[in-house]
């Protein structure tokens, strides 16, 4: 019974280490530190441990290469251990690496940055454990040191030119901070009492005061930004006392504020200069165009400075400026769309003042037959005096933009009246022309004199009952044309009548045949 007991243990002992043994080579995954699927080569020339100042970085770099006989893909990931928690450490690239077959070659790189301290050290290990399909295949292990090196403290100097010579308790940074704050506001004051009087001297010299408005707009702004600049870049004098944040915060602020101060130049040279120039330059002039273009150009430019100087600031700030953008077109096409009349009517008003079919003061006729005398036109209408009703009547300008207008009085061109005069068959042609010569020149607002505007005389045609004559006169001025015709009526009527000349009127001679 006692062999037959032991047999029985043994084959029960072997049983149990078969069954574990095809549990292990089945389920157990294969790892080897010995056989190595992939390559981690260390190409670092310098070694793996490295000494940073503090806020800087480390980096460490390996060479992974897929060196599997089967050809597999091949996935890495690697893992970052044992690092101090004020050290941070990051890997490019991120992730798992995958090597897809025999042969293939990746970088991998480990970022240490130092914290911002005096000293210390870390110990860095990243584990590379390489997979396929699930089943681990390696993991090896390797290891950077990283250290802080001790950093040089330089003695602060006033302006870095010279020691501070203040007594205790301003012999350290806050006395600094104090005389390079003074020299600054000297330097300022400097650059504008003094340097100013020399600019003067010089400006004088010129025949415009062009110069001189430039000089009186931008004086203040320059004592301001330059000493506010010495103000704000001392405050790195005083970071061992006040936090980082406040001082990047104050460099924001003051940026800020340069922005405004050159926009707010550049604003006052255009309405100082060009707006102001304009003016002048339209008081000169006798038409009415600029009077009105000046002030909307005035209007444009300080929108458009402003616009400016807002997406400036926005941009400054690191503010994304896609929804203002997109904002901003969405509602100009609104605006756009329902001031359509009104836009309609301000361009038509603008050829108008620089097409000049009219001005102020002109009488026109309109197509509905009226006449009107043109009071004033403005940007979005005119108003016309009308003569039939004695009324004041406004008409948009794009109704007349289109409209075909007849200008009855235009102070630019001289007068002309032309007239076709009949006299009876066998009437002396000569002696008409000569009677109607003495008539012209008789008259003191005909012009005669002059070669091209003297008057002309034709005969013009045979007509059915009477020889037509072609006059044309060419009156002085627009306001004697109602007078000069009157008195060419007249007066030709009259001598006509005492020289014995017929103007005859329709006629037709009838013969009555009788059989």
């Amino acid at each position: 019974m006692g062999y037959i007991r032991n047999q029985v243990f043994k084959r029960s002992i072997l049983i149990v280490v078969t069954i574990a043994l095809i549990q292990i080579t089945t389920l157990a995954p294969i790892v080897s530190a010995e056989s190595n699927y992939i390559n981690i080569l260390d190409i670092d020339i310098d070694g793996y441990s490295n000494v940073v100042s503090p806020g800087q970085d480390a980096t460490y770099d390996w060479t992974l290469e897929n060196i599997d006989s089967y050809n597999r893909t091949l996935d890495v990931t690697i893992s970052i251990s044992n690092i101090d928690s004020e050290w941070r450490a990051r890997l490019d690239p991120e992730g798992v690496i995958t090597l897809p077959s025999e042969g293939d070659v990746k970088q991998v790189r480990l970022i240490v940055t130092a914290p911002n301290k005096n000293e210390g050290s870390t110990k860095v290990t990243l584990t590379f454990i390489v997979e396929h399909e699930g089943q681990t295949m390696q993991y090896e292990i390797r290891n950077t040191t990283t250290s802080l090196t001790a950093p040089v403290i330089e003695e602060k100097k006033v302006m870095d030119w010279f020691d501070n010579p203040l007594p205790d308790p301003l012999d350290n940074e806050w006395g600094i901070f104090l005389l390079t704050v003074l020299i600054w506001l000297a330097f300022s004051i400097i650059l504008v009492f003094i340097l100013d009087p020399f600019v003067k001297a010089f400006t004088k010299r010129t025949k415009t005061e062009v110069d001189d408005i430039i000089l009186r707009i931008i004086r203040t702004p320059i004592l301001v930004l330059v000493f506010f600049y010495g103000v704000v870049s001392s405050l790195i004098i005083l970071e061992d006392h006040i936090p980082k944040s406040v001082i990047d915060a104050v460099n924001s602020l003051y940026g800020v504020v340069a922005v405004l101060i050159l926009f707010y130049v550049a604003y006052k040279l255009f309405k100082d200069i060009l707006v102001y120039y304009g003016e002048i330059i339209a008081e000169k002039t006798s038409s009415n165009i600029d009077n009105v273009i000046i002030p909307i150009v005035e209007k444009i430019g300080v929108v458009v400075i402003g616009l400016v100087a807002l997406g400036y600031l926005l941009g400054y700030l690191n503010i994304d400026l896609t929804v203002f953008v997109a904002g901003g077109v969405v509602i100009s096409m609104v605006i756009a769309f329902a001031a359509q009349e009104t836009l309609s009517n301000f361009f038509s008003g603008i050829f108008i003042l620089t097409d000049r079919p009219f001005i102020e003061g002109d009488t026109i006729i309109l197509p509905d037959g009226d006449w009107y005398e043109v009071r004033n036109i403005g940007l979005r209408s005119t108003r016309l005096f009308r003569y039939k009703d004695a009324s004041l009547i406004s008409i948009p300008n794009n109704k007349l933009a289109g409209d075909k207008i007849i200008n009855y009085s235009n102070p630019y061109d001289k007068v002309r009246i032309r007239k076709t005069i009949g006299v009876a068959y066998g009437t002396d042609v000569e002696k008409v022309k000569t009677i109607l010569t003495e008539v012209f020149n008789e008259n003191p607002h005909i012009i005669t004199d002059d070669e091209k505007l003297k008057p002309d005389i034709r005969f013009d045609e045979l007509s059915e009952s009477s020889i037509d004559f072609f006059i044309q006169v060419i009156v002085d001025d627009r306001d004697n044309k109602l007078g000069v015709v009157d008195y060419l009526n007249t007066e030709i009527y009259k001598r006509f009548n005492e020289e014995g000349i017929e103007i005859p009127f329709p006629q037709r001679v009838v013969y009555v045949k009788k059989e």
